[in-house]
């Protein structure tokens, strides 16, 4: 191979390489589209969590999630930017921690809707399954910021809810 055929090659590679990482960084994997990436709000979640109150966490972008999400929750999966859900795999557990970013404002309120609804889905499950549970459900709470809408189930709604907010702010939400 000539010299001038491997430069180019090599141009060619980093131009594609840097075209790759110019598009990560303007979309912003999994970002919503204000700023905050829902899977980054739940990991801080996580961080806050009693040791062993969740152990999962699926993000927008993972089959899993894609493929469920619009059953699990029955907000259009096409009305969403990002989303992620942290939850106990073990099923003993009501907790779960839900949050979405819908692509318009105005969709916000369908969300809070549809995570009631599960709310009231929860209820039902674990009044038969496990109502040692029930009383986490009883006291969920849905909130909204921006364009972000979550669902909180757990001990500590007050504790999540305010590092939830604090993240969101942090990703420059409008």
């Amino acid at each position: 191979m000539s010299r001038k055929f491997f430069r180019k090659t090599i141009a060619v590679f980093l131009l594609t390489l840097m075209t790759a990482a110019l598009a990560l960084c303007l979309c912003g994997c999994g970002k919503g589209s204000s700023g905050a990436d829902c899977r980054d709000v739940l990991d801080a979640c996580r961080k806050i969590a009693p040791e062993g109150s969740f152990d999962t966490l699926v993000c927008y972008g993972e089959e899993l999630y894609d493929e469920s999400f619009d059953s699990l929750y029955g907000i259009q999966f096409k009305d969403i930017s990002d989303g992620a859900i942290l939850y106990s795999e073990e099923g003993g557990r009501a907790d779960e921690i839900s949050i979405v970013c819908m692509k318009e404002n105005e969709d916000v309120s369908v969300a809070k809707q549809k995570f009631q609804e599960r709310i009231e889905a929860r209820r039902s499950t674990f009044s038969g399954y496990k109502p040692e549970e029930v009383y986490k459900i009883d006291n969920a709470s849905v909130i909204v910021q921006g364009n972000y809408a979550a669902m909180i189930i757990s001990d500590d709604n007050e504790g999540f809810e305010a590092e939830i907010r604090r993240v969101i702010s942090e990703g420059n939400v409008q």
